[in-house]
């Protein structure tokens, strides 16, 4: 009998150290990662450009954005910006759709034309912003990348994305 009270202690340690060891590999929901926002294309017709922004939510839970601030440079200009209030809920692990329209600057549009001409190759851009969640808070993103013409396309232009960066929580803003 005293023997098994002698072993009642170590498997009652045993057991807790199996339960903790099954709630630790459990399912782990990813919770506070920014949006990787990225362009998932872009048109300039006259003097006009279009760039529609994929939001995809990293999240294991749905995202509810209320404000954001994208901003698109080349040489280190504006070429387009959207910052203002906005009310989107990205569903957990999927993403939505943004389209900004606006009218860039002489050289941006000038820029776009090489480019659509095939003068440039090329058009190096950097993608910066962030984005107030009712869950979160502010989350920043940066990208870095080229836009490319799409070939048969006039006007219209790719991304890709060479280094994306900054992808983090903003305590204090």
């Amino acid at each position: 009998m005293e023997f098994y009270r002698n072993m009642t202690i170590p498997r009652l340690l045993v057991l807790l150290l199996v339960a903790a060891c099954c709630v630790s590999c459990g399912p782990q929901v990813i919770k506070g990662r920014a949006p990787f926002i990225s362009i998932s294309g872009m048109s300039m017709a006259e003097s006009n450009l279009s760039v529609a922004f994929d939001i995809r939510n990293q999240n294991g839970v749905p995202m509810t954005i209320d404000m954001i601030d994208i901003n698109v440079t080349t040489d280190g200009a504006e070429l387009t910006r959207e910052n203002r209030a906005y009310d989107l809920t990205v569903g957990a692990n999927s993403a939505e759709r943004v389209l900004v329209e606006k009218q860039p600057d002489r050289e941006r549009q000038a820029l776009l034309k090489s480019l659509e001409s095939g003068e440039l190759k090329s058009l190096p851009f950097d993608l910066k912003g962030r984005v107030r969640t009712v869950e979160d808070g502010y989350l920043s993103f940066e990208q870095k990348g080229y836009l490319y013409p799409v070939p048969g396309k006039p006007g219209d232009f790719r991304a890709a994305v060479t280094q994306a960066q900054g992808l983090q929580r903003d305590e204090k803003f």
